[in-house]
């Protein structure tokens, strides 16, 4: 047995079939195969349930599985130590976000990253939560920071919290800057939704469907944004969480509210492979981040305070 065939019975437990490990280790499916069949030759056990669907771990593999990750994360571990003592503070981080985050709080987390990290190379990634999670599968993030619900075979999540969000209008809608809002009490809203599923999406949907928001017109555009740009010349609006309405409150075409009815809230969280721990650069960026949502969480709750 060799780190290859480790590697490869990982990547088919967490994929799901031999074609799809194959893609991720840029390898042959063919390849994936032999191998999975010599492991169980060489061990004289059958690791996988063969399916029209692809593979899935039986019991043998579900335990083979767990003690092949403590392997993968020792050698990832000995890298990482190796590179810090030959190298001090240098390397990369590779980290995914969701384009509300990237706009909002991670401008002032990069500020100050490369500022305390001159020597640290840093690659951002931004786009719907199915595509990041795709990419950290793969290998090409080393976190991602978003929505995520549930839980899925070779992913750790930890849970950040739970996030108000705010009603973001033009200002020819007409609305009161900051004051609280019961949007069953509004007027029917001409309301953007967002075009994710993992997202704000079915809250909202729900609360519309429920009668607790009343609306004339809706439309999806996908782009964040574009959704601003567009809502800063009309009077429509629509619901993202508090960190976009925090940074669009100095903007003149704006309206930000908080929400107090219906009750929605985004849960956070940031996730990352179980066979590869986080890089010593990778955790400090990832610190340096919730330090700033922190921060901006406080700020919302400082502006949203009732008297």
């Amino acid at each position: 047995m060799d780190l290859k065939q480790i590697r490869y019975f990982v990547g088919a437990c967490e994929e799901g079939s031999f074609s799809a490990a194959a893609e991720r280790l840029h390898c042959t499916a063919s390849g994936v195969s032999q191998q999975m069949s010599a492991l169980e030759d060489r061990l004289k056990t059958r690791l996988f349930e063969r399916t029209r669907r692809g593979v899935v771990p039986n019991a043998a593999g579900r335990m083979f599985y767990d003690r092949c990750l403590v392997i993968l994360r020792s050698v990832a571990e000995a890298e990482i130590e190796l590179d810090d003592f030959h190298s001090g503070q240098s390397g990369s981080v590779s980290a995914g976000f969701v384009p509300g985050l990237a706009k909002s709080v991670l401008p002032q987390v990069l500020a100050r990253f490369t500022r305390e990290f001159p020597r640290v190379d840093i690659n951002i990634g931004t786009g719907s939560a199915d595509s990041l999670l795709e990419q950290l599968a793969a290998g090409e993030l080393d976190f991602y920071v978003g929505q995520f619900a549930g839980s899925q075979i070779g992913l750790k999540v930890m849970p950040l919290g739970r996030f108000p969000v705010a009603l973001i209008s033009g200002r020819r809608l007409g609305m009161t800057p900051m004051r609280p809002l019961r949007l069953g009490q509004v007027a029917p809203l001409k309301l953007s939704l967002p075009s994710a599923v993992r997202s704000l999406r079915p809250q909202i949907e729900s609360a519309i469907a429920a009668g607790e928001i009343a609306v004339e017109r809706t439309l999806t555009i996908a782009e964040l944004t574009a959704v601003l740009e567009f809502i800063a010349q009309t009077d429509w609006s629509t619901i993202l969480p508090f960190w976009v309405g925090l940074k669009e409150i100095d903007n003149r075409l704006i309206t930000v509210n908080p929400i107090v009815a219906p009750s929605m809230s985004l849960d956070l969280a940031m996730v990352h492979t179980l066979r590869q721990p986080l890089s010593r650069p990778a955790q400090l960026f990832f610190e340096r981040f919730h330090e700033e949502l922190a921060r901006s969480e406080d700020d919302w709750l400082r502006l949203t305070a009732q008297p």
